[in-house]
C-alpha cells in the first residue's frame, strides 16, 4: 500500500478533518451529523478496504474507526495503517459496542491511540477528539524541538551521555551515548566508550567536579547532570 503523505500536527484546525469509517448506515449518518453540529469536517468510509483507500489520495487529521466490520475490520485496518510510512503518529480513535478487556487491548496492541465506546455522547466524543488532536499537536511540537536540538548540539560538536549503574551499585555500570555524543567522538552508532576513556577526555581542572558528580551518584542511586568539556 502506498501511502505518500506523512501526519504533521501543526495548530489544531477550528474545523479538523476526520476520517469516520463504520459499516453500519445510521451509525454512520448519526455520527457525521453530530460531528459535523461540533464543527469537525467529515469524510466518509463504510469499510477499511475504502478508508485505505482514500488516505493513499487524502490525509484527515483524525481517524475514527469502528473496531467490528466485515472484511477488513476495524483492528486490521490500523494494524495496516500503522505499517505504511508516514502514519505512525496520525490519531486513531478506536469506536467499539464492546467494553471489555480482550477488545480494549487489542485496540491498543494494533496501535489505536485511543478507544471510546459507541454511544451517543456526541459531545463527549468530539471532546476525546480535541483531546486527541491536542496531544498529537504537543507530540509533534516536542519532536521538532528536539530536532533542533539536535542540529544546534551537531553544530556545537556537543553531545549527552547516561551512566547508568549495574544492580548493587557497581562502579563500571554501562556508558549510553546519545546520537550527537556519537557524531562528536566519531564513533560508530554501536561503538561503546568506558567511562576511564571518556573521564581522560575531560580537562584536568574539570575532572574533580565530574569525579564529585559520579561519586554522588554512585553512593545516593540518584539522577544528577552536568556540563564538561573534553579533549578529542
Amino acid at each position: 500500500m502506498n501511502l505518500p503523505h506523512a501526519f504533521d500536527a501543526d495548530d489544531t484546525p477550528e474545523r479538523p478533518k476526520v476520517l469516520l469509517v463504520d459499516d453500519d448506515e445510521v451509525t454512520l449518518m448519526l455520527t457525521s451529523a453530530a460531528l459535523r453540529e461540533r464543527h469537525f469536517e467529515i469524510t466518509e468510509a463504510n469499510s477499511g478496504e475504502r478508508a485505505l483507500a482514500l488516505l493513499a489520495e487524502w490525509m484527515p487529521d483524525i481517524i475514527v474507526l469502528d473496531a467490528m466490520m466485515p472484511g477488513l475490520d476495524g483492528f486490521d485496518t490500523c494494524h495496516e495503517l500503522r505499517a505504511a510510512p508516514g502514519f505512525e503518529n496520525m490519531p486513531v480513535l478506536m469506536l467499539t459496542g464492546l467494553d471489555d478487556d480482550a477488545s480494549i487491548t487489542r485496540a491498543y496492541q494494533v496501535g489505536a491511540t485511543d478507544f471510546f465506546v459507541k454511544s451517543q455522547q456526541w459531545s463527549l466524543l468530539a471532546g476525546r477528539l480535541r483531546y486527541l488532536l491536542r496531544s498529537a499537536r504537543t507530540r509533534q511540537e516536542l519532536e521538532r524541538h528536539k530536532s533542533k536540538l539536535a542540529r544546534a548540539q551537531d553544530l556545537a560538536r556537543m553531545g549527552s551521555f547516561d551512566w547508568r549503574l549495574q544492580p548493587g551499585g557497581h562502579p563500571a555500570g554501562t556508558m549510553v551515548l546519545a546520537p550527537e555524543a556519537l557524531r562528536v567522538f566519531g564513533m560508530l552508532p554501536d561503538e561503546k566508550v568506558s567511562l576511564r576513556r571518556l573521564v581522560r577526555m575531560v580537562p584536568m581542572p574539570e575532572r574533580r567536579g565530574l569525579a564529585r558528580v559520579l561519586t554522588e551518584v554512585q553512593s545516593q542511586s540518584t539522577v544528577l547532570a552536568i556540563d564538561v568539556p573534553v579533549h578529542l
